[in-house]
């Protein structure tokens, strides 16, 4: 196991210091496309590390999902890419709509996921104190949403930036800090080096034994520019040749050997939006019930893949996410999505 005492001391001070001055003593829901302020009820942004007025966090809780004051619906995280804002998910998210209770931060200039102009120190500096530490962030939300009585699994739905957070995140999982359930990740795939950046000791960039299982979901385009299908560098690390992505199926062979599920898989073919060609890779196969191990790449689509666009009729954002969610929560295995 390689979390150490000083992130738990973390997140018990977090803890003790939201116990004493949070207004909030029961989970409150809202209307819909009317998300809460996490972060002007808590100490999520302001006991943060390298936060600053930029810092948000919204809380989307649909009223059907709390009895008594306390819910076990799905909690999702929304994470934008870089550049992006969390100013939208409340209003296209649909998690009114399929039961569950959003989140949506607001990184700094994106996430702290690799080198960036806006850090004070350098990338394998793992004590910095100014940096964002992604890990302890995302920890303090979700010890918070515990003590509201926020209760259920905890899902990762990230773009880009974003999904690179997402699977560093799953790759530092455990259930003290990030109890993560299931993340579905966008034109993003895992790190194969370094072993770790940031500050904390929630910044591994591949999952390791001690690390829960992780139901992943990956959708890549194998014409993309800037974060390449078959892996490599890429210009988001601005010119740093220390960091390399994995090609997107031995980040999928990672996640599956590390679920303990067999490292091979089974292809179907699906059609993207209206005309164009995917393949879908089921690598559940072997998996422990509940476990879900797959990824479509889209044959010819580049990093951008809107909104609207669909996998056999079925909205990626968020339809296939929530089918992903769904199958996940009822234990039950691969093979949904693709291939009719």
């Amino acid at each position: 196991m390689r979390f150490h005492p000083t992130a738990i001391s973390l997140a018990s001070t977090i803890l003790l210091f939201s116990t004493n001055c949070n207004p909030i003593h029961a989970l409150q829901s809202n209307p819909e496309e009317s998300p809460q302020r996490l972060s002007d009820t808590t100490a999520v942004c302001t006991a943060s590390q390298g936060r600053t007025a930029t810092c948000e966090v919204e809380l989307d809780v649909p009223a059907s999902c709390i009895i008594d004051g306390s819910s076990n619906c799905p909690i999702v995280f929304f994470f934008h890419g870089a550049g992006g804002t969390n100013d939208w998910f409340g209003r296209q998210s649909g998690v009114h709509a399929n039961n569950v209770i959003g989140v949506y931060p607001q990184g700094e200039n994106g996430w702290n996921t690799g080198p960036k102009n806006t850090n004070t120190c350098t990338w394998d500096d793992y004590d910095c104190t100014s940096d964002p530490d992604e890990g302890a962030f995302l920890s303090s939300i979700i010890h918070e949403l515990r003590l509201l009585g926020a209760l259920g699994n905890v899902y990762l739905v990230g773009n880009s930036n974003g999904a690179a957070l997402a699977h560093r995140l799953a790759s530092n999982a455990n259930m003290d800090d990030l109890p993560i359930k299931g993340i579905v990740t966008k034109v993003t795939q895992l790190l194969a080096s370094p072993a770790r950046s940031g500050p904390g000791n929630l910044n591994y960039n591949q999952p390791s034994a001690g690390v829960p299982q992780v139901s992943v979901l990956n959708l890549m385009g194998d014409n993309d520019l800037l974060i390449p299908y078959e892996g490599g560098t890429s210009g988001v690390f601005g010119g740093d040749t220390n960091f390399v992505l994995m090609s997107a199926l031995d980040s999928m062979t990672t996640w599956a050997a590390h679920n303990g599920c067999s490292t091979g898989y089974t292809t179907a073919s699906s059609v993207y939006g209206t005309s164009g060609q995917a393949t879908f890779y089921d690598y559940s196969g072997g998996c422990d019930e509940g476990i879900i191990v797959e990824h479509y790449v889209l044959h010819g689509a580049g990093h951008s893949i809107g909104g609207s666009t669909t996998l056999d009729g079925v909205r990626i954002d968020y339809d296939l996410a929530y089918d992903f969610i769904s199958r996940v929560e009822a234990g039950g295995g691969g093979g949904g999505g693709g291939g009719g």
